[in-house]
Order: C-alpha cells, then structure tokens, then sequence
C-alpha cells in the first residue's frame, strides 16, 4: 500500500478566527519543502474572507494569498526572499507572490504546491499544539539549516491530543480563578517533543506582576492527572521568570 506523502503546514495566526474555522484550521500558513529536483522552497499563504468591498480578485468566499515563496540556498549574504523568489505561474508580469491567489482549500493549495515542482499528495495544516514550527529559535533563516522542513515532520495525533488537553486543564484552571480570559501560554518545545512549556502571567502593579514557568512531560502516561503530576518549575529567563 502506497503510503500517503502529506506536506505539513505551520498554523502562524489565529486559530479560533473565524476564517480558520471554517476553512483549513488557521488564516496563515506557512512551511518549507523540497522539490522533486531537490530544490528547497519557503511557502506562506493567507487567507482572506470575501466582503462587500473586496476586490475582483475575491472569486470565492475564502481566498489564498500567496505571501512568500522562495527557494531556500546557500548564498552568502543570504537574502533569499528577494534574490530567489520562485517565478510563480500565474503571476503576470513579473514574479510578485501576491498576484497568485486561489481557493483557500486544501485541494487547491496542494495543487498549487505541486505546481511549483513538487508531488505531494496531501497537504495538512497542523493545530497549535501539533509540534511543528518552520523557523528554529536558536539559529537565523538563512540557509537550508535555517529551517525546519514540513516534508520531513512526523505528525503525532496522540501526542497532540495529550498536549491539548493539558491545554484545556490549564483554561479551565484560569477560568475558575476567575479570569474571563485565560491568560497562559503552552507551547512544545523545539528540540523535545514529549515536552510541553507552561507560562503563567500573575497580574499585579509593576513591583507584584510577575510570570512563572513549568515544564510538561506527555510522552509518558496517558493520563491527564498523571501528565499534571509531571509539571516542574523551571527557569525561563527571556520571560523574566
């Protein structure tokens, strides 16, 4: 049985917009790929909601936007995104990303994907929890190493499931202190998918406000008390805790 090839994709705006919802899980996506000839290619795509005053271009009610798309290479100084902008089809005169647009639907963003040199057969649009991020925190986006490639992620759904629902342990929590809107943040970390950062802000004047750091394990039990039970307080220093 041929297995599936799915290129993933980085959610990088809001996923409880209304456009996520009701389109592919998030109104910006972006992941980095190779081609067929080994090429590797940067690719960020908005989506935007057709309204009374939208433009022509608007041919259905949610469009795509191609945003950025350039090959990813070893010049030095590198300035891919202006010197190595893929040479779009359907972009008219020029090569300017943001004259392509299209359906945004899954369906035509892997055609337009696979259209630029490449043979995927899906595309997939990760959660926020699902563990993969393009860029690295400790190196800059210059390069092929400057890039986490979205061919190349393994997608978790039970590991994902286990960072959600600490995720909705930790709103419910808030909520029942009596924050009308939660206000922590949880995120996975990059070099250790099993783990999971939980940052609490306490409010306070400038001398009492303060944040507080924990660290997650989810690779071990399935049990949500049990994966609670792992938190440890760790320093953070970047955010001052």
């Amino acid at each position: 049985m041929k297995q599936v090839k799915t290129l993933y994709f980085e959610g990088a705006g809001w996923s409880e917009a209304d456009i996520s919802k009701a389109t592919i899980g998030n109104c910006r996506i972006r992941t980095a790929f190779h081609l067929k000839d080994g090429r590797a290619v940067y690719l960020e795509i908005l989506g935007s909601e057709r309204t009374k005053n939208s433009t022509s271009v608007y041919k259905w009610r949610y469009t795509g936007f191609v945003d950025y798309c350039y090959y990813i290479t070893n010049d030095r100084d590198n300035d891919d995104c202006n010197k190595h902008r893929v040479r779009l089809p359907g972009a008219g005169n020029g090569s300017v990303e943001k004259n392509v647009h299209f359906e945004y639907t899954e369906t035509e963003i892997l055609h337009f994907v696979n259209s630029l040199g490449a043979d995927f057969d899906a595309i997939k649009v990760l959660p926020d929890l699902g563990g993969y991020r393009v860029f690295p925190s400790t190196r800059s986006c210059q390069g092929p190493d400057g890039y986490y490639y979205g061919d190349e992620f393994s997608f978790d759904p039970e590991l994902t499931a286990r960072r959600e629902a600490v995720w909705q342990h930790y709103y419910k929590v808030e909520k029942e202190e009596g924050q009308e809107y939660p206000t922590f943040s949880l995120w996975v970390d990059e070099f250790d998918p099993g783990l999971l950062h939980l940052l609490r802000h306490y409010a306070g004047d400038f001398k009492t406000a303060h944040n507080r750091h924990w660290t997650i394990r989810v690779d071990g039990s399935a049990e949500l008390n049990e994966i609670i039970a792992t938190a440890q307080e760790v320093t953070l220093g970047k955010y001052g805790c």
